[in-house]
């Protein structure tokens, strides 16, 4: 992979060849091992009760109210179902009208309560959410079974993943999720590994209706020279230049020239600019490691003298163990 350096005022940077893109075949059964594993947490997570309350009514669903203290002939409860009607309102025996959407059922049941003890005493009265109103969500990018969903009832990101057959092994680790506010479009940015890792469950947003889901694919990144497995990485999370080199299979030993390691990161106009790697003062310690971005090429160049080396070495060999 030919790197061609141009002198500039700047510094040095480079104008690159061509770089191949990312290969699915590309140790595609450690990709889908990833994948599996990481939508088994996505599972997991999305299995936990949310941590920022009960569903809240909203227009069209069908709730079902019990009230104790009115009995039928038949002595029982009164069981009331109503409709909740476009503009969020209920209309229930003796009291009339009444607004329900944006409550919980519990908070519901408070303000029936209230209204109703003004001639019951201490009134018992629960709501039951019988019938959800349906919604679309769209599951669009890197799952496994994208689609439009219809939901019912309060559902989160992570359950719509889930639906969606999970992430496939091309997807990233963060996701964009798109809704209408004010009759603008708001996009946010999640980031799903740290959602897996810290179970945040407030990093899991409940969906609402005609929220887009987009799981866009995963970067590449590229380590080239004297490593054991030069050749293209899917950028799944947060990677080092030091662990990139070791997702590589590492360094050659006998060819490398570890002090030369260079960064070729793409800039304007195609061209790419060249930072020097001090791969020894950061496996001391001594300066940090340096994120990798998305198309970074790490090229660990061939030593000359070590080259020369291995190949005398090796004609050497094949010298003593010919037999004429």
């Amino acid at each position: 992979m030919a790197i061609f350096c141009l002198a500039t005022g700047s510094g040095c940077t480079a104008k690159s060849a061509d770089y191949a893109r990312y290969d699915p075949g590309t140790a595609q059964d450690e990709v889908a091992e990833q994948a599996e594993s990481f939508n088994q947490r996505l599972a997991l997570v999305a299995s936990r009760k949310q941590g920022n309350g009960e569903y809240e009514i909203g227009p069209e669903d069908l709730i079902e109210v019990t009230l104790f203290d009115i009995e039928t002939r038949d002595g029982i409860p009164q069981v009331v179902s109503a409709r909740v009607s476009g503009a969020g309102f209920v209309t229930l025996p003796h009291v009339g009208q009444l607004e329900a959407a944006g409550l919980t059922p519990i908070q519901l049941e408070q303000r029936l309560r209230d209204v109703y003890s003004e001639f019951i005493h201490e009134p018992q009265i629960t709501v039951f959410v019988r019938e959800y109103h349906s919604y679309q969500v769209a599951v669009v990018g890197y799952v496994n079974k994208p689609d439009v969903l219809q939901l019912r009832g309060r559902r989160s990101l992570l359950e719509a993943l889930a639906l969606a057959g999970g992430l496939n092994d091309d997807a990233g680790r963060t996701v964009r999720l798109i809704r209408e506010t004010d009759q603008q479009l708001v996009t946010e940015i999640i980031d799903l590994d740290k959602l897996t890792r810290l179970g945040n469950l407030d990093l899991n947003p409940t969906l609402l209706p005609n929220d887009v889901i987009n799981v866009p694919r995963a970067g590449v990144f590229y380590v080239e020279g004297a490593v054991l497995k030069p050749g293209a990485y899917p950028l799944l999370q947060q990677t080092t230049v030091s662990q990139a080199v070791a997702t590589a299979g590492g360094t050659d030993s006998a060819l490398s020239n570890d002090w030369r390691m260079t960064i070729y990161r793409k800039r304007d106009e195609g061209l790419r600019e060249a930072i020097g790697v001090d791969i020894g003062a950061i496996r001391r310690g001594e300066i940090d490691d340096i994120a990798l971005l998305e198309d970074d090429v790490v090229v660990i160049p061939v030593s000359g003298p070590k080259w020369l080396f291995d190949r005398l070495l090796t004609a050497v060999r094949i010298g003593v163990n010919y037999r004429p």
